[in-house]
């Protein structure tokens, strides 16, 4: 008589998983920043898209379709004085906003890492420009610079700098240097903090041990602090670039692109295309040209901080 075979512990046993089944770390991460890729191509990719192809197409405004124009509304943009100009004033501020952003976050960021008394409160506040609306420190300058009311003038004018008060934003010069000092001061805090998470990674062996060695402040500064924070650095001024070519806000709230076309940036020169005169095609051209000037500035800035030792003397 046969008996029945008894169920083994291992048969009874559940198979372990297999290897394979588990996400490797790649496709973990890629997990998580999927719903931040879904939301890019959302709001940026599908809209992106869409400017191009409406910068190769005359769009009515009535709902007749739109017609292939080809390179039509790119030699309209290129033809116009006005973006030569914009161009160049958009340069001009960008350079003047990158440097003033990134040396006055970097100089904010070295003094807070000294152990200086109240240092964690000074950190605290460092954060309420950049945290303050852009529109709302536009305002904020706008006011400081009045010509009858401003706080500036009232100072300039009772140390004897100025002999009467001025009207800053009516002068072609200054109006593009304030604008650019409004954005750098709402910048430079946000700089600041990305610089000043940087040296906190420093280990301070390193730096004991170059004052050991007898190395003045800049000596430190260039061989030790420098080369630790510089791929900082390379963030810092890239998102200041950017930052700078796309600049609206503040000057617009400021002068309106005034006076005359002294403050007029790209993308001033975009939003009246658009919105003032209504040309769909052309100012999806314009945008497009913006981005491209944006990706190129960009990359002068990469090229020229990725050199080899740049304070080199």
């Amino acid at each position: 008589m046969t008996t029945p075979r008894r169920e083994t512990t291992a048969a009874r046993t559940k198979a372990p998983p297999q290897a394979g089944s588990r996400l490797s770390d790649r496709q973990f991460g890629l997990v998580l920043a999927l719903p931040a890729i879904i939301s890019l191509v959302l709001v940026v990719g599908i809209p992106g898209i869409q400017t191009l192809i409406y910068s190769f197409q005359r769009v009515p405004l009535s709902d007749d379709p739109a017609t292939f124009v080809g390179t039509d509304n790119y030699g309209k943009v290129l033809g116009d004085e006005s973006f030569v100009e914009s161009l160049v004033v958009t340069l001009q501020y960008t350079a003047g906003y990158v440097l003033l952003a990134t040396v006055l976050g970097l100089l904010f960021a070295l003094l807070l890492d000294q152990p200086l008394r109240g240092r964690g409160i000074a950190r605290a506040l460092l954060i309420i420009p950049w945290a303050t609306p852009v529109i709302i420190a536009g305002v904020m300058w706008k006011w400081l610079i009045d010509p009858q009311v401003g706080g500036l003038n009232a100072v300039l004018f009772e140390i004897g700098v100025i002999e009467d008060y001025k009207p800053f934003l009516a002068d072609r010069e200054w109006a593009l240097v304030f604008t650019i000092l409004a954005a750098a001061w709402h910048q430079a805090s946000f700089s600041a903090l990305l610089f000043l998470a940087s040296l906190q990674t420093l280990p301070n062996e390193i730096v004991e041990a170059a004052k050991v060695d007898g190395a003045t402040a800049w000596q430190r500064f260039r061989g030790v602090v420098f080369p630790w924070i510089r791929p900082m650095l390379l963030v810092v001024v890239i998102i200041n670039v950017i930052y700078g070519v796309l600049q609206f806000d503040t000057v617009w709230v400021m002068t309106q692109g005034g006076p005359g076309d002294a403050t007029t940036l790209l993308p001033i020169l975009l939003y009246r295309q658009l919105f003032i005169f209504s040309d769909i095609g052309a100012g999806s051209a314009l945008a497009v040209m913006l981005g491209v000037v944006a990706v190129l500035v960009s990359s002068i800035a990469l090229i020229l901080l990725g050199r080899d030792d740049p304070l080199a003397a």
